[in-house]
């Protein structure tokens, strides 16, 4: 049974369709920041890292106040756990990225996968030719990648990424696999987006032709 039906999903296409524009310089964006990715690989993993750290420090911040909210010292309490693992975790992949890199490499891939499904099941639900298509290849090749992560990258234990001189080797020999994976994601993502704006712009465009126009056969 689809999770969106015909009429969710043809306002959804109506809004995008009015907003392709956006897509497309969304996915150009995407595009061009892959490509310059494919370069900088190492620092994009650094780079990675440590906007994932920033993201866990903002909503352990957020998941510490938000628990005051609640009546009873028991809801605050374990609000205020939580967000104190989630800041102490934003603290650590800020100031020790190296080391936090090969745990989030594996989140990173479970995460990959996940948008791949997504996206599939997103290109099934449109049906729109050749944008469809672009997005269900931009879902394949995320899947593809979260799978590579599993299956080629030698993951230590912890105890062997204690140590700074050991995390700093791991790192020179894998740590690129983020950056890079999270380019070629960037890119086919950027792609799928221009499919997806391009095909709604067509869409738009036969929206808006008259009767008359769509009606006419040759004399």
């Amino acid at each position: 049974m689809s999770m969106i039906s015909g009429g969710q999903f043809d306002e959804q296409l109506k809004i995008v369709s009015a907003n392709w524009k956006w897509m497309v310089g969304l996915g150009i964006l995407m595009l061009i920041l892959g490509i310059v990715g494919l370069g900088m690989a190492g620092f994009l993993t650094i780079v990675t890292v440590i906007w994932f750290g920033v993201l866990a420090i903002c909503a352990g911040i957020a998941q510490m106040i938000d628990g005051f909210r609640y009546p009873g010292w028991k809801p605050t309490v374990g609000h205020v756990l939580v967000g104190a693992l989630y800041l102490a975790a934003g603290v650590l992949m800020v100031v020790l990225p190296v080391q936090s890199a090969w745990w989030l490499t594996i989140l990173l891939a479970a995460t990959f996968v996940v948008v791949g499904v997504f996206r599939i099941f997103m290109a099934v639900q449109m049906k729109q030719g050749g944008a469809s298509v672009w997005l269900g290849l931009a879902g394949v090749i995320s899947i593809a990648l979260g799978l590579m992560v599993f299956y080629l990258v030698e993951l230590p234990t912890d105890e062997a990424m204690a140590p700074a001189e050991s995390a700093a080797t791991w790192f020179s020999q894998w740590g690129w696999v983020i950056g890079l994976f999270v380019a070629i994601d960037f890119i086919f993502n950027g792609v799928g987006l221009i499919g997806i704006g391009l095909g709604a712009k067509k869409i738009a465009e036969d929206g808006t032709a008259g009767p008359d126009d769509q009606s006419a056969s040759p004399a």
